[in-house]
């Protein structure tokens, strides 16, 4: 269940209510990642679901949990995340909500730019495009072990409530791809519902670049 701005709780996709699934510990495997499963997966063709816009500029980030910047860069990989999704909230026809990335590892590690996000149905079939990714910095955010960080997460509940408006399929969760890493987790998220026929550009999905802290909604 999620709250809205107001304090009222509402189902993510407002046609009732939406249960998370919430931990995800993951590690490496060799077959495409399933619903209702946990498994990472080692995939070459990482870049086709993550679509992406991107705008110059740097910056730095700081959290209360999960810190900017690093010397010495090593990327958290699927073997050391924990893949979760923390609370929402709606405006404007959107819900914004973090998917949360936790370093379960033992050592620090990196995270820097927007995951690759895809609803997925039965089987780890992709549904409709994948989540446009909003890039406008990239920080590094430097992840200690049981820190965590966050990616901020848009999207539409047209495909609850207006279902024949985008070709609606039922998803089983979200195909992940970690930043800079070509292997992807799985977020299961029953009573998902994914569009077939909106494009990129039409805003249904969007992700922005990790942040510092396990609450981060804003997208640029």
């Amino acid at each position: 269940m999620f709250k809205n701005s107001r304090g009222i709780r509402v189902g993510m996709f407002v046609a009732g209510a939406f249960v998370l699934a919430a931990t995800t510990a993951c590690s490496p495997a060799t077959s495409a990642p399933q619903p209702g499963t946990s498994d990472a997966v080692a995939s070459s063709s990482a870049g086709s679901g993550q679509g992406s816009v991107e705008a110059d500029g740097n910056s730095n980030t700081q959290g209360s949990s999960g810190s900017a910047g690093s010397s010495t860069r090593q990327d958290c990989g699927v073997d050391v995340l924990k893949l979760t999704m923390g609370e929402s909230d709606g405006a404007a026809g959107h819900i914004y909500a973090p998917i949360q990335f936790t370093n379960i590892g033992s050592t620090t590690c990196t995270l820097s730019s927007a995951p690759g996000v895809s609803y997925v149905g039965s089987g780890g079939r992709q549904i409709g495009e994948p989540a446009k990714r909003v890039i406008k910095d990239r920080p590094v955010i430097s992840l200690a072990p049981g820190e965590t960080a966050s990616a901020p997460f848009l999207f539409s509940p047209v495909a609850h409530m207006n279902p024949e408006d985008c070709g609606a399929e039922a998803a089983e969760g979200l195909r992940v791809y970690p930043p800079n890493s070509k292997a992807a987790m799985f977020l299961p998220l029953p009573g998902a519902m994914g569009c077939t026929t909106f494009t990129q550009d039409s805003d249904y999905a969007q992700v922005g670049v990790v942040q510092a802290g396990p609450n981060n909604t804003v997208i640029g």
